[in-house]
């Protein structure tokens, strides 16, 4: 099985950068993330989906399904790997049974217990967006209950597929892993902490110092010539 890995951020800079590492399989971005950039998000979401070819998720930010739906339509209409965000709410559920008939690629977003994911159980939605890192927010986990929404949904509706969001750390993004997310989507920050790690940069810091404290003859023909 192949885990896509989707960048959680609406920055081109970070977006072209994370890219060039083949960590940008799509995109998922949200009205905070729109909101740190500068000019139209409609234009702006144009311009994402010109540069990846995978999923990226729109959401919708109408309370109402009805109007979700129609917002769905205009944001469809931008690109056609665009794929719609809908909220973990009875409005979401409402205006996902609409349009899952109408073909649309849907992303239920805010899923932070298994037990929501029953309302979605009879819809054919792409993705189950489960978060994993906000909880630390309020002082709680949710790393234990990633494999158990996988479990729900291989055994409700296994068309559906488990994307594990919100990571903030390697730790969580292990367990994404482990309990058989099929899609992950981490912020720019957290590949930065993931290729930063401590150990690694002290570890290389040491060859180096230890390198560099043999004499020129030593070190003759080894290295590339300065």
């Amino acid at each position: 099985m192949k885990i896509l890995f989707f960048l959680d951020t609406a920055s081109i800079d970070d977006i072209v950068y994370w890219n060039n590492f083949g960590l940008v399989d799509g995109v998922t971005t949200n009205p905070i993330l729109l909101s740190k950039e500068s000019g139209n998000a409609y234009s702006h979401l144009k311009k994402i989906c010109s540069i990846i070819k995978g999923p990226v998720s729109a959401q919708v930010t109408e309370k109402d399904s009805s109007k979700m739906i129609e917002q769905a339509k205009k944001l469809k209409s931008i690109s056609k790997n665009i794929m719609i965000k809908l909220p973990c709410t009875l409005e979401g559920a409402k205006a996902a049974k609409i349009i899952s008939k109408q073909g649309y690629k849907i992303n239920i977003t805010l899923g932070f217990e298994p037990s929501q994911y029953l309302l979605f159980r009879n819809i054919n939605i792409t993705y189950f967006s489960f978060i994993i890192g906000r909880m630390e927010d309020f002082g709680k986990s949710n790393i234990e209950n990633v494999y158990s929404i996988s479990k729900f949904i291989k055994k409700l509706n296994p068309k559906t597929k488990l994307l594990s969001a919100s990571i903030r750390n390697g730790e969580q993004l292990t367990h994404a892993l482990l309990a058989g997310s099929e899609a992950i989507t981490i912020p720019p920050s957290t590949w930065k902490k993931i290729f930063s790690n401590e150990f690694t940069i002290s570890g290389e810091k040491d060859f180096i110092n230890s390198w560099d404290a043999l004499s020129t003859n030593r070190k003759k023909g080894y290295e590339i010539k300065k």
